[in-house]
């Protein structure tokens, strides 16, 4: 019997997470450049435009295959347990998420307002519906890394693992995990995620670009879907320059560093929250850090409910900032 064709979209436990087994972004580039040499046009069938809008990615296929994944658990009348799922930036997890608990009538949790979290005076507790599923959209949002930041977030782990908060599915971005695996250190079950996807599966979402560009897209995506959405654009015919990564600022200093992995590790902050978990950081030399990196591509503002914009890290620009955190030695995510 023949097997059956391996799907795009696949929801699996972070312990079976793969990225494609291509090279590293820096060697992709000039992989790249020299495979743009030998490459004809006759090489591939498509026409493309050599400035394409970037791909829309789309995500029902991700939001039914959460069914066969978590349809029984959510189906369970008897079986209280949590299921974790963790979202790399930009990766569409969280989205996908978020939809599927809506067609299913999850309830959603409020966040905290993170602007009153490191108040001298105790935050609001964490309000879970114990009578009914509940969804933590985003537990990076429900902290922020400063002496009295992590209160709400220490009972949330508090109440959820003790097992009395019911039945929950809990989102939370990479950086942020990575960070709070270190304050919490308890062993988490039923950790998922969403599967990396190599060349062949950017191909069936729609990135249908030739097999040689495609590897190179995994590799710079790091199986993204995302990040490979938002560069799709970006590789031309016949070019040296098929993808055209921002560039850092020319003169980088600590404090560039500390910007870029706090904005990651909280998955967006305010200014006003860049200041209260950067005090190291001069008010003048944020604000400087911030134009130049916005200037770069590397950053940009997301407007919110609250006056404040949220400051974040691009998806173009999250290849590039990755790679410098780790050239400085900073505590990175697992994808």
């Amino acid at each position: 019997m023949a097997e059956a064709p391996k799907k795009a979209w696949q929801w699996v436990t972070v312990n079976e997470f793969e990225r494609p087994a291509v090279p590293t972004v820096i060697t992709v580039k000039k992989w790249w450049q020299n495979f743009t040499h030998w490459l004809s046009p006759e090489s591939e069938n498509d026409e493309q435009d050599e400035h394409e809008n970037a791909f829309e990615l789309k995500l029902d296929e991700a939001i039914k295959e959460l069914d066969s994944v978590f349809s029984d658990w959510l189906n369970d009348k008897d079986d209280n347990s949590l299921r974790w799922v963790i979202a790399p930036p930009h990766s569409g997890v969280a989205e996908a998420i978020q939809h599927w608990a809506q067609q299913n009538n999850v309830s959603t949790m409020k966040l905290p307002d993170r602007d009153t979290l490191c108040q001298p005076s105790d935050p609001p507790s964490p309000k879970f519906t114990k009578t009914k599923v509940w969804l933590m959209p985003q537990l990076a949002h429900t902290f922020l890394r400063q002496t009295n930041g992590l209160r709400w977030t220490r009972e949330f782990f508090a109440e959820a693992l003790s097992g009395e908060a019911g039945k929950g599915l809990i989102v939370c971005d990479s950086w942020a995990w990575a960070f709070l695996e270190k304050v919490w250190p308890v062993p988490v079950s039923e950790l998922w995620t969403l599967q990396g996807l190599d060349d062949q599966a950017l191909e069936k979402i729609g990135l249908a670009r030739g097999e040689g560009r495609l590897r190179a897209l995994a590799a710079l995506s790091r199986g993204n879907p995302g990040i490979a959405a938002a560069y799709s654009d970006r590789y031309h015919r016949n070019s040296d320059k098929a993808f055209e990564l921002p560039q850092l600022p020319q003169v980088v200093e600590d404090a560039t560093a500390f910007v870029c992995y706090a904005l990651l590790v909280h998955y967006g902050l305010t200014s006003r929250q860049l200041a209260q978990v950067l005090p190291i950081v001069s008010a003048s030399q944020l604000q400087i850090e911030l134009q130049i990196l916005q200037q770069q591509s590397l950053i940009s503002k997301q407007d919110t409910a609250s006056k404040d914009s949220l400051w974040y890290i691009t998806a173009r620009g999250y290849p590039v900032v990755r790679d410098f955190l780790a050239s400085r030695g900073f505590w990175l995510d697992k994808f």
